[in-house]
């Protein structure tokens, strides 16, 4: 497969699930997200979250999209659709690591379909 280069529209929508195994106990947590190349800038809530994980959310989700897609949240849009609480393994630092692993399969997925995201 080659890489095309150009602005390779992301309007993608998948699930991530965080868990990991810490001995007699799990820390847990999912996320929904969308990305909207159409829609206002930055990171947008279409679901209810707990409070007490918003920031983790949001700061995995900006620490990924810093590495993975520098430019794009200036421009386009990503919505959280779903936050999946795990009632006893969740934690903000699950929710953070869901964060950046929701962004990483994102570049995953558009590296698998042989194309590269460049803003430039």
């Amino acid at each position: 497969m080659t890489a095309q280069l150009g602005k390779i529209p992301l309007q993608v929508e998948h699930l991530a699930w965080f868990s990991q195994h810490l001995g007699g106990r799990l820390r847990a947590a999912g996320l929904r997200i969308q990305f909207h190349d159409k829609q206002q800038a930055g990171i947008h809530w279409k679901v209810a979250c707990p409070e007490e994980y918003q920031v983790a959310i949001l700061q995995g989700l900006h620490e990924g999209m810093n590495d993975a897609f520098p430019h794009y949240l200036a421009e386009r849009g990503m919505w959280i659709t779903a936050v999946l609480v795990d009632d006893v393994n969740s934690s903000p630092d699950a929710f953070y690591r869901a964060g950046l692993l929701a962004v990483a399969q994102a570049r995953a997925l558009l590296d698998l379909s042989g194309r590269a995201y460049n803003m430039a």
